[in-house]
């Protein structure tokens, strides 16, 4: 019975931490990380059919099923590989929230839909189905552009500037995945997303330009009005090649060890 109620209090302890870890976190990161984990463990119990997930735009249009918008970007398989990728964007995300996008909500979420806007309208063309890699690619992509300089740790220990950290990504991917380019496309689609989405944002202002991308009042609406302004942010028009601001000791990524890691 000793026994019995120490281990109930030591479950009822480390559910109290992972509710206090939960409700931490920064909202946007909160709710992408709970729609990606919803919407892949949904599919992979069979709780909602697989089919029901990929990005078929006819079904758009004709079924009216709009919710494949979202949940063609939300969903993944149930792997180890992918589980290290969602802790990865966890840790991208919630990076980006609380820094480059800090109390700016609103132009995070903003930043996303671009995104996943601009992705969408690739794969109609190609008839991809599936953009959770390129999701994730867009955010690692846009972290990296503004910490181009810092060092990262990868694979194996292999040390480089952050700028190169999507390519090395994309082509370790291309290798785990028995060199299949298909398996590496919407990744493609997620780094030239992110690089529009900051050359408009925040190098063409940045060199007095006009920002043709402002977020909508819409998500202003809905996220709220930015907080303040951070002086690692988009809108500051302040682009992030050679600010020392952005230059971080250490670094650190989920594919190798020492400096910053996740966690």
């Amino acid at each position: 019975m000793v026994r019995s109620g120490s281990t109930q209090q030591r479950f009822r302890s480390d559910g109290f931490a992972l509710a206090n870890w939960y409700g931490s976190q920064p909202p946007v990161t909160k709710l992408l990380l709970t729609c990606i984990v919803t919407c892949t463990l949904s599919a992979s119990m069979r709780m909602v059919p697989y089919y029901y997930m990929p990005l078929y735009w006819p079904y758009v249009w004709k079924g009216f099923q709009v919710w494949r918008l979202f949940t063609g970007f939300l969903t993944t398989h149930v792997s180890l590989n992918e589980a290290i990728m969602i802790v990865a964007l966890y840790y991208y995300s919630s990076d980006l929230e609380s820094q480059e996008f800090g109390g700016r909500a609103a132009d995070y979420v903003w930043f996303i839909l671009f995104s996943m806007i601009s992705m969408a309208s690739i794969a109609w063309i190609t008839n991809t189905a599936m953009l959770y890699h390129g999701l994730f690619m867009a955010l690692l992509t846009m972290w990296s552009l503004h910490r181009e300089q810092t060092i990262v740790n990868f694979f194996m220990g292999i040390k480089f500037p952050a700028q190169y950290l999507p390519y090395a990504t994309m082509l370790l991917w291309f290798v785990l995945t028995g060199g299949v380019l298909m398996a590496i496309l919407d990744m493609i689609y997620g780094f030239g997303a992110a690089h529009l989405y900051y050359y408009l944002a925040v190098d063409l202002p940045s060199q007095g330009g006009i920002n043709y991308i402002p977020t909508p009042q819409l998500v202003y609406r809905i996220f709220g009005q930015p907080q303040h302004v951070n002086v690692r942010t988009a809108s500051s028009g302040v682009a992030s090649t050679g600010n020392p601001i952005h230059q971080r000791p250490g670094g650190g990524h989920f594919w190798g060890s020492g400096g910053r890691t996740l966690g």
